[in-house]
């Protein structure tokens, strides 16, 4: 896919996660995002389709999850794409960070997982192959949606996952 220019903004956003409050940031195309990267994800085409993954704990969501001691980062995305979703994405394109603020939650307790202030990095591509789904892990289902209807099926759908899924449409569309 040839490189998009994003349109959007830095955009911010208070939400409530199970351990509280959370403000979210979106970094779009990201030279500097806060340290440490904690998490990957990838919006995943498969045509006209999104991939999205019913994760126990997270809902509805697009597939990707925390970075293992060691591990790379388009190491563990690959990773999660086959263990989540059963998936394969060849050459994902990194779009931006969402950086996740806790220090708007007092009783909020940081650790190696969840620092009180760190990013999980969004990528788009394209599915160059799908395997027999096989719900193991925390995953119970793999869903294929049109690209409209994702919003509509997201769990905790925000201004940020939207700024961010409006950058995957454009590099889509190339």
């Amino acid at each position: 896919m040839p490189n998009y220019f994003s349109q959007s903004e830095m955009i911010t956003t208070l939400v409530r996660w199970s351990s509280g409050p959370v403000r979210l940031c979106w970094v779009p195309q990201p030279n500097r995002y806060a340290e440490p990267v904690t998490a990957v994800h990838c919006f995943c085409f498969a045509g006209d389709e999104l991939i999205l993954v019913d994760v126990t704990g997270r809902g509805v969501s697009i597939p990707g999850g925390h970075i293992e001691t060691g591990e790379g980062l388009l190491d563990c995305l690959q990773r999660e794409l086959v263990e989540e979703a059963c998936v394969i994405v060849d050459s994902p394109s990194l779009l931006g960070a969402v950086e996740c603020d806790h220090s708007v939650n007092p009783a909020f307790q940081p650790n190696l997982r969840y620092p009180l202030l760190g990013s999980q990095l969004l990528y788009v591509g394209t599915v160059t192959q799908i395997l027999p789904f096989v719900g193991r892990h925390e995953t119970s289902k793999r869903i294929m949606v049109p690209a409209a209807e994702c919003l509509e099926r997201y769990n905790d759908w925000d201004s940020v996952l939207q700024a961010a899924f409006e950058d995957a449409l454009l590099w889509k569309a190339g």
